[in-house]
């Protein structure tokens, strides 16, 4: 009986010895410490003043007809992003955000402007939304990652990824098969090969809903690292709005750069709601 018991004993520590190298070892790679990995991403981060791109920008609600336009785009670094859009040449928008302001003016048939704050953005898009989030989607940087929470590292699809949750544990919160602890859960899958991260996704458990980011085909430039394509969605119970970045690859660093935003009273107030 003894030998039987230690027999069965063998295999169940050589089974979970495979699923823990499975679990930290995939196709050469060896799991990194979470400190170690967020290090990298932050050793990434892009340097410059100001830049100044176009890119095509695609929207697609609950799978219905994708409404696209062309964005021309310059940031001052951690201050403004100044965005135009046009359609077959003619103006639609152009905006202004600052860390705590947001204006656009609405150019096309009826002339509009809205002078307000994110708060009312968030209310609207039923997620958080901030200066620097957009600005990280727009460098292809890790959105959101609070460098006060405790992270777990682990690899998956043959990437780094980071967890807010031990990679065991995750599984069965995100089946719902245990009692739900957590409210929120950040995930970061970050490519071995340039340490940027190619897919994030936020699952706010309690109401939820979900923020998904996707970066892919990279460009090196003197400044940083930048995705020619970029993806945000936000997901809520069957609701899913889509927004993709096409960039064009001739980014342009620290040139003079001007922020027109010019209206008259020819411009009706745009009232969105308030946060309660």
């Amino acid at each position: 009986m003894n030998k039987i018991y230690t027999i069965l004993l063998s295999i169940t520590i050589l089974m979970s010895c495979s699923l823990k190298k499975k679990l930290f070892k995939q196709d050469g790679l060896s799991v990194k410490s979470a400190t170690s990995l967020i290090d990298s991403l932050l050793a990434k981060k892009p340097v410059y003043n100001n830049l100044k791109n176009k890119a095509t920008a695609t929207i697609l609600i609950n799978q219905n007809k994708e409404s696209s336009a062309k964005l021309n785009l310059r940031i001052l670094k951690d201050s403004l992003i100044w965005t135009n859009f046009s359609k077959s040449g003619v103006q639609l928008l152009t905006t202004v955000l600052s860390k705590d302001s947001v204006k656009f003016l609405k150019k096309i048939n009826k002339k509009e402007c809205f002078f307000g704050n994110y708060i009312q953005l968030e209310k609207i898009a039923g997620t958080p939304i901030n200066f620097l989030m957009i600005q990280d989607l727009i460098e292809g940087e890790p959105i959101m990652l609070d460098l006060e929470t405790k992270f777990y590292s682990s690899i998956d699809l043959n990437q780094y990824m980071l967890s807010s949750v031990k990679p065991k544990k995750l599984e069965n919160i995100l089946n719902f098969n245990r009692e739900i602890e957590e409210e929120i859960i950040y995930r970061y899958w970050i490519n071995p090969e340039n340490f940027k991260c190619s897919k994030i996704e936020i699952n706010d458990l309690e109401n939820k809903k979900t923020l998904v980011a996707k970066f892919a085909n990279w460009k090196t430039f003197n400044n940083g690292i930048f995705p020619l394509n970029a993806a945000l969605l936000f997901i809520k119970n069957v609701d899913t709005i889509r927004v993709e970045l096409d960039f064009n690859p001739n980014y342009k660093f620290d040139s003079k750069l001007s922020y027109p935003f010019k209206y008259s009273t020819n411009y009706s107030p745009i009232n969105l709601p308030v946060n309660d």
